[in-house]
């Protein structure tokens, strides 16, 4: 019998859904099945690539609230740059590497370019040199993202049809919760948590289950690019599977 598992929907620039996906993965690699899903939380119009002062005055605020609900040992590295990036290139970035199976090494290489690096997620071809060797490393039947790790076309939008299906069905099942917050955790079994009773609510997991909060997520690395055939086309083919 196939396992529902605990869905996280995220915004990578949000410093709550930052720490609630550090949470998550320590409770992954506990045995825990997870399935991390983007959205943009507020989008912004597509030429405006970063947000204004205000904005960041309001993150470095939250930042400062999300700090104070650290568990004892816990930390959160960050170092921010002082700029809040639109993330819809990152959101479609997202949904390729996920419909190519390769979200969990995607998801970790995104927020921590962001909160640890100051990289600007907005900036599409940025996003592409980020998660290049995943897609790649990917099996996705299109040769953009098989053979150059086209995660994103130049304007920051999806590449494919599957990641356009994903990034749609994403919005319209978060929009049809409770709330439009980020994030948002709907847990196997139980009732779903927003916001920072999703980030209280993965704190308490972790208690429960011994796992010590201070260690560091262990992320996954791209493995072995599958092979091409003759005429530099993959062999492997996708199952267009449902959001």
């Amino acid at each position: 019998m196939t396992r529902t598992p605990t869905i996280l929907y995220v915004d990578f620039t949000c410093p709550w859904s930052y720490l609630a996906h550090r949470r998550l993965a320590l409770l992954s690699a506990d045995g825990m099945d997870v399935e991390v899903r983007a959205v943009e939380h507020e989008p912004k119009p597509s030429h405006l690539g970063l947000a204004g002062d205000d904005d960041f005055q309001c993150l470095r605020e939250e930042v400062a609230r999300v700090e104070q609900a650290l568990l004892p040992g816990e930390s959160l590295p960050m170092k921010l740059r002082g700029f809040v990036p639109s993330t819809r290139a990152a959101v479609w970035a997202y949904a390729e590497s996920y419909g190519a199976g390769v979200a969990d090494i995607a998801a970790p290489i995104l927020f921590e370019s962001y909160w640890r690096h100051g990289v600007d997620l907005g900036k599409p071809a940025v996003v592409r040199v980020l998660l290049a060797e995943a897609v790649m490393a990917g099996t996705s039947p299109s040769d953009p993202l098989r053979r150059w790790g086209y995660c994103v076309d130049v304007t920051g939008g999806p590449m494919t049809s599957l990641a356009w299906r994903l990034v749609r069905a994403w919005r319209h099942q978060w929009t049809e919760l409770e709330k439009e917050v980020v994030p948002v955790l709907l847990p196997e079994t139980g009732d779903i948590r927003y916001g920072v009773d999703a980030v209280d609510q993965l704190g308490q997991l972790l208690q429960e289950r011994g796992i010590d909060p201070s260690a560091q997520p262990v992320w996954p690395h791209p493995g072995t690019r599958p092979p091409l055939d003759g005429h530099g086309r993959t062999q492997i083919l996708h199952p267009l599977g449902a959001a």
